[in-house]
């Protein structure tokens, strides 16, 4: 059959082609292409969503701060990008903490991009940025900035502490007139914020910049924060809307972790079914990524599964990436999606989807445990969805 009606499609076949199509990239052709690397656990905010449970660090434009909790030296750090270039690593998200307080952050930008020839993006509050060291990091070969803003000046301030929605939009501001070729705000949603989320996305536009956005998680600063996480009904809503938002204004201009969506859009399954259209694992090709496509460094080179889940792996100083990608007993349970537990492990589209594993860990305190956040409901022995 070299084509596919997904009308004439059961859920349980849905589930038998993706596995075929995609099984062998999870568990064969895992390849460790993108880091969130912590260059830091401090920051000079307090903000209540803080998932990383950061150190605060008092400090200002014109007092830089004692680097107290950076382990990781200049060197240090140059000789990790080093490492995990050689296993394959493409792309690097700087982030903390807060990263804008190293004061060798141009060098570690410069040397990972230019000499290193990676893809490097930084995630920034944006309170600590001037047009210089904008400019300094633009010409150093960053590739992409994401700058935290939660909605609107009030709750962002709220989140963040006074003043800081400004300094974020200022910072958006100069990264766009520096030259820097992807800059996205990123928006921390939540029960406090979801309903701000289309006059933000307005004012994505109104900026001329890129949107995405990460779901609260109650972690770190917010731990116990249970009751400020998306409802189900909420999530579904969100993700409905943020899905005809893409169709709208294009893939490059609203980014999410569109893989819950695909159970209610015919056009994709359709696509993910035949045999020769080509999907990327941004694309719905292998759903979550963690352990399969990305991981994380620590601010001591430890590396972890994701970047909200300290669950640490090895030592970038003293082990290779690629000893640890290879033999790593918890990223090897990542890429089985035969060990997905509950309604996960039963879902017709486990294959290119496999739920939330940093979500199903905080709630049920097992990685391959099922996704809470998951709307679809559970499928039947025979795959069909109740």
């Amino acid at each position: 059959m070299s084509s596919h009606d997904q009308n004439e499609i059961s859920p349980a076949e849905f589930q038998k082609i993706t596995r075929e199509k995609f099984y062998r990239a999870i568990r064969e052709e895992a390849k460790p292409l993108l880091a969130w690397f912590s260059l830091t656990d401090d920051c000079n905010l307090r903000c209540r969503y803080c998932f990383a449970d950061a150190h605060f660090c008092q400090c200002n434009l014109e007092q830089p701060p004692e680097r107290k909790n950076d382990p990781l030296s200049t060197e240090d750090v140059y000789a990790i990008l080093d490492n995990v270039a050689e296993a394959g690593t493409i792309a690097v998200q700087f982030a903390g903490g807060e990263p804008t307080l190293r004061d060798d952050l141009v060098d570690l930008v410069w040397y990972a991009a230019e000499v290193k020839g990676m893809f490097i993006a930084l995630n920034t509050n944006g309170s600590l940025l001037n047009d210089q060291l904008i400019e300094r990091l633009a010409a150093a070969g960053l590739g992409q900035v994401k700058v935290s803003v939660d909605g609107l000046k009030e709750s962002h301030d709220w989140n963040r502490g006074k003043g800081t929605f400004e300094k974020a939009i200022n910072a958006l501001k100069g990264f766009k007139a520096a030259g820097v070729p992807s800059v996205i705000l990123i928006m921390t949603l939540s029960k406090i914020n979801y309903h701000e989320l289309p006059e933000t996305i307005a004012l994505c536009e109104d900026l001329g910049v890129q949107f995405t956005m990460v779901e609260f998680l109650p972690l770190g600063h917010a731990h116990g924060k249970k009751d400020w996480v998306l409802t189900k009904e909420q999530r579904k809503e969100t993700q409905r809307y943020l899905f005809k938002q893409q169709n709208k204004k294009g893939l490059a201009n609203i980014i999410f972790e569109n893989r819950y969506i695909v159970s209610e859009q015919e056009e994709t399954k359709k696509i993910l079914v035949e045999p020769c259209a080509h999907c990327g694992f941004f694309d719905f090709g292998v759903g979550c990524i963690s352990g399969i496509y990305n991981y994380m460094i620590t601010a001591s080179g430890k590396v972890a599964t994701g970047d909200m889940l300290h669950l640490e792996i090895g030592d970038l100083k003293k082990q290779s990436l690629k000893e640890i990608w290879k033999n790593a007993e918890m990223l090897k349970q990542l890429r089985n999606r035969e060990n997905l537990k509950g309604k996960c492990g039963r879902c017709a589209y486990k294959y290119v989807c496999g739920g939330c594993r940093r979500a199903a860990y905080i709630f049920t305190g097992d990685l391959m445990g099922p996704d809470p956040y998951c709307w679809v409901e559970e499928s039947n022995e025979d795959g069909t969805i109740r």
